[in-house]
């Protein structure tokens, strides 16, 4: 059974996912993502990219943007 971490970065991955129309490279502002998904704790949302980010399903850069890698788009679909 997943825990809400894990559960929280399945739908971010798939929130990118929907938001970049599943194409790779195609970074987001993380907070667009959060703002999709109504996110309002901070430290689940960095709990789970960190577990996406463990798990390559995305990538993270400047703290800032997030990108599904090849794993995280075979993921979803």
């Amino acid at each position: 059974m997943p825990n809400a971490t894990e559960v929280l970065a399945s739908q971010m991955i798939h929130a990118l996912h929907a938001a970049t129309d599943g194409r790779a490279q195609k970074w987001v502002m993380l907070h667009t993502i959060a703002k999709r998904l109504k996110l309002m704790n901070d430290n689940a949302t960095d709990a789970a990219v960190k577990l996406a980010v463990g798990k390559g399903w995305l990538l993270f850069e400047g703290g800032h943007s997030i990108c599904l890698t090849d794993g995280g788009r075979k993921r979803v679909q």
